[in-house]
């Protein structure tokens, strides 16, 4: 029996921005069966604001699993250590074209606004960005979960390479590398989560399309690929559902959760 459900955002409970009518039932289709409805995404906390209260959802795993929230308010999570985040904002700040983006738990930051960086520009046409907050000086950030690098990917070595014992890397663009704690995932951050809830791995379902939910997919009890998902997702989930734009999600929680057949009330 699946009690609580992960849902990785971008590409798959969201298209072009959007999230599809057909997805907002599948979510309250769990609620009225009593399965929980969760968030597990690699943006932060602040940007998923509008996302859950907009389908109902109190959890969110973000920051690829380094934070765990609820109504938005941190219950756990792995920060950076301080000194290697002035260490990175250094380097971005000192290096012509790179921006480094930041994320609290509560806000985002970054050392060049999203305009005044072609590779930051890009990825905002692509999956969207809220604008984040300017600072100075990195001893004044708050704690920070997750950093996203934009810069091409030959220039990323005084950033990484002498970390590789010490990150989690994931790139998404040749331009855009997240940034994480090593031993920090989607599948770590939904482990704290379970735990705090008092709920077995078994009785957990995800569903995702990306390199990024790789370790979620594999870990829960019920992993579920869209039918866009990258092959390495596909070849490691248990189910695969239709693509996103096709009534992904909802066809997954009626035909493997719920056990129904799939249509779209109208």
């Amino acid at each position: 029996m699946i009690r609580i459900v992960f849902f990785d955002v971008d590409g798959t409970l969201m298209t072009d921005k959007q999230i599809p009518d057909s997805a907002r039932q599948a979510i309250s289709l769990l609620k009225e069966h009593a399965i929980i409805p969760v968030l597990a995404t690699g943006r932060p906390e602040y940007e998923m604001h509008a996302v859950r209260e907009q389908l109902g959802i109190d959890w969110a795993v973000t920051c690829n699993g380094a934070h765990v929230g609820r109504h938005g308010q941190t219950v756990t999570g792995t920060p950076f250590a301080k000194e290697q985040i002035r260490e990175w904002v250094r380097l971005a700040q000192t290096t012509p074209g790179h921006t480094l983006l930041l994320y609290g738990g509560q806000n985002i930051y970054s050392t060049r606004a999203i305009a005044d960086c072609p590779h930051f520009t890009a990825a905002d046409r692509e999956i969207g960005f809220l604008e984040p907050l300017p600072f100075e000086q990195a001893e004044t950030l708050p704690e920070i979960y997750q950093c996203i690098l934009f810069a091409p990917q030959e220039e990323e070595a005084p950033y990484t390479a002498h970390l590789q014992e010490q990150l989690y890397l994931h790139r998404w663009r040749t331009s855009a590398l997240d940034l994480n704690p090593l031993g920090v995932n989607k599948a770590t951050g939904v482990q704290k989560l379970l735990d705090h809830l008092n709920i077995p791995v078994e009785q957990a379902a995800a569903f995702g399309d990306g390199n990024n939910d790789l370790e979620m997919i594999g870990h829960v009890g019920l992993g579920i690929a869209m039918g866009n998902s990258t092959p390495e997702l596909l070849a490691v989930a248990k189910q695969v559902t239709r693509h996103v734009r096709e009534d992904g999600i909802l066809h997954g929680v009626q035909q493997f959760i719920l056990n129904r057949s799939c249509s779209l009330r109208t």
